[in-house]
């Protein structure tokens, strides 16, 4: 290992070289021991650094080791392999934009270094853009065509895809190169259960939970699988205690992130300032239209698992409509607003110059990913922007907006059984309870919005979609200011990509079917704690008791 010249004694050059060996050798411990020994000499040395950041990576402390990592960047700038090391910790953390920006830092230093690609691939993949991650791990394998990682990560992507071919082929070629290679054998696993072969897929997916290769988010993704896998065996109790097990897991792993503030504490402050509400809330002005805007304005609302993925992709084969998944399009803007009753009052007197602000803000972040507006029915689609309608009713009170119902209980059940990135909101999903909590509370600022709020809003029925296609789909064509394509029907072949994070990935690359209804009645027994708080809104919404 090049150490690089040492401005210390003779016995300190040794230690360098001993915390160097320990590193390579993968002996951790050992070289975070030295390291610290090293600091208390006053070494200050890249190596030194370098150790220390290794291992906290390790140990999941990816905020101190992204110090450590800078401290020997500093000494050692634009060092292609401490780039990389903070770029890792920064995708865990996910602080994508600082990720890539090191990575593009490293490639711009070392252009034809596969692994800076890769990792580049990686931060993409994991923020949501499936097309550069792939092009970035082509990049890759062009590079070097030995890469197992990059082929195995392009295996993935294929097999999310529903492509088991080429997830196949490439995910065997990967194998070939490194024996047991965990993204290849999971893309095989994926595969078996796209086709039917779920005994297959969970040989593979018990294989792998005993690899001490894997790390905790990949663990907890091949635990959904698994689950997956033994539901489409009718192990319905197993696939229960399965998707249980991952959540205890991930709970565990997150709550010190959430000890001071809950997503539902949140959402219960806003229920009670509107349930204190009489008469109107605010004033309302249009803003007129949006110079190179779109002709119609519309948001996709409703909750998590509710077929909203769905029923975008159906919009979005329709040649005049233009559908945005999940951005964020709202989260700054919302922020100072809906955290206080003060924040809530001064959005409710918003006027003039301030809103027109807000409204800039929203359009120029739009208009970032999708520049082409003009002339289309623009769909921004998120489904707990359903927490922001006083933002949405305020700063646009012409929008349309489609809400999304599906039966409470498969959407609370979904939301526990499918694997979602863990951040405020999603962890109210890892206990079944809180799930049940969370979306009830939803459901009730919805209703006190629709009541005190100028909303032009249309309901949609997962259910009478499945039952009957065109006839919804018209529906909702109408309302939003469409005209009906015949290429809405073929949505899982021409839709824009979906977001390979989604739990609904797989799923709304297929024709339409109806297996997911009634999905929870399989886990009846397993459900019952969360059925009392849901049979309000059972009722309400006039799904069936049994």
């Amino acid at each position: 290992m090049a150490i690089g010249p040492v401005q210390s004694p003779t016995i300190d050059a040794q230690l360098i070289d001993s915390i160097g060996s320990a590193v390579s050798s993968g002996d951790l411990r050992r070289a975070f021991h030295l390291a610290n020994m090293a600091l208390q000499r006053g070494v200050m040395h890249r190596v030194v650094f370098n150790a220390k950041g290794l291992a906290f990576q390790a140990s999941g402390e990816h905020e101190r080791a992204v110090e450590e990592f800078r401290r020997a960047l500093a000494l050692t700038p634009r060092d292609p392999t401490l780039l990389n090391a903070i770029a890792l910790s920064l995708i865990t953390l996910e602080r994508y934009p600082e990720a890539l920006q090191m990575l593009d830092t490293a490639i711009a230093v070392e252009p034809d270094r596969a692994y800076s690609h890769y990792r580049r691939g990686m931060a993409f993949a994991v923020s949501g853009d499936t097309a550069a991650a792939q092009a970035a791990y082509h990049r890759a394998v062009e590079l070097d065509p030995n890469h197992a990682a990059a082929i195995a990560s392009l295996a993935s992507i294929a097999a999310r895809k529903n492509d088991v071919v080429t997830a196949r082929s490439l995910a065997n070629r990967a194998l070939a190169l490194v024996r047991d290679e965990p993204t290849a054998l999971t893309a095989l696993a994926i595969a078996d259960s796209v086709e039917g072969n779920f005994a297959e897929a969970e040989h593979r997916l018990r294989g792998l939970l005993t690899s001490r290769a894997l790390n905790p988010s990949a663990r907890a993704g091949i635990l959904a699988l698994l689950g997956d896998a033994l539901d489409g065996q009718q192990r319905y109790a197993e696939a229960f205690a399965v998707y249980k097990a991952e959540n205890q897991e991930l709970r565990q792993r997150h709550a010190h992130r959430f000890t001071e503030q809950r997503g539902s504490d949140a959402l219960r402050h806003i229920i009670t300032y509107f349930e204190s509400v009489r008469g109107a809330w605010g004033s309302y002005d249009d803003g007129g239209a949006v110079p190179g805007g779109p002709k119609e304005h519309v948001f996709l609302l409703g909750f998590m698992r509710s077929g909203t993925t769905l029923l975008e992709q159906v919009l979005g084969s329709n040649p005049e409509v233009l559908a945005l998944e999940e951005k964020g399009t709202l989260n700054e803007i919302a922020r100072p607003y809906m955290t206080s009753n003060e924040g809530l009052d001064e959005l409710s007197r918003l006027d003039g110059a301030a809103l027109d602000r807000d409204r800039k803000r929203y359009w120029d972040f739009v208009l970032k990913h999708e520049p082409n507006l003009k002339g289309k029915v623009f769909v921004d689609k998120q489904p707990l922007n359903t927490i922001k309608l006083p933002v949405i009713a305020k700063l646009f009170p012409r929008a349309k907006i489609l809400f999304a119902l599906r039966d409470p209980r498969d959407v609370v059940f979904s939301c526990f059984r499918r694997h979602f990135r863990v951040n405020v909101t999603m962890f109210e999903f890892l206990e079944l309870q809180d799930a049940a909590q969370f979306y009830a509370s939803v459901m009730r600022l919805a209703e006190l919005c629709r009541a005190k709020l100028p909303l032009n809003l249309l309901e949609h029925r997962y259910e009478a979609m499945v039952e009957d296609f065109d006839g919804r789909v018209k529906a909702v064509c109408e309302f939003i200011g469409v005209e009906w394509a015949d290429t809405m029907r073929d949505f899982n072949k021409i839709a824009p990509a979906v977001d390979l994070r989604s739990p609904s990935a797989t799923q709304v690359r297929k024709p339409l079917y109806g297996e997911a209804i009634g999905q929870w009645r399989k886990y009846k027994d397993q459900l019952a704690p969360m059925m009392p708080i849901l049979q309000r809104w059972v009722e309400k919404f006039g799904y069936p008791p049994n």
